[in-house]
């Protein structure tokens, strides 16, 4: 298991970053997030995020674009802990069927 895992949720103009952390940070460490697409409420980078924080919603971001999202744990400004994913955020909410036999 990776010692960082980091997801994402997309839904109408925003993600919701969730992540999961394998390992102990240090107390002074912080979080970074970078994302590349258009720009969003929030401005890239986000930085110095408190280190015991493992969710974030990026908003006001454009629908049917695709992100691409690092986080990033800092210490000392220096990334010791890194995760990339990409996500689309998007207007239309899909509902899977269930079939049960």
């Amino acid at each position: 298991m990776p010692a960082l895992e980091l997801s994402g949720i997309s839904a109408n103009a925003t993600i919701q970053l969730n992540w999961r952390l394998n390992v102990t940070l240090p107390l002074t460490a912080t979080w970074t997030i970078i994302y590349d697409g258009p720009p969003g409420d929030q401005l890239s980078p986000i930085s110095a995020l408190q280190g015991i924080i493992r969710t974030f919603t990026l908003t006001g971001l454009t629908n049917y674009v695709p992100y691409h999202i690092t986080l990033n744990a800092i210490l000392d400004s220096t990334p010791i802990l890194s995760d990339t994913i990409i996500v689309m955020p998007t207007d239309i909410t899909l509902y899977l069927p269930v079939m049960l036999k």
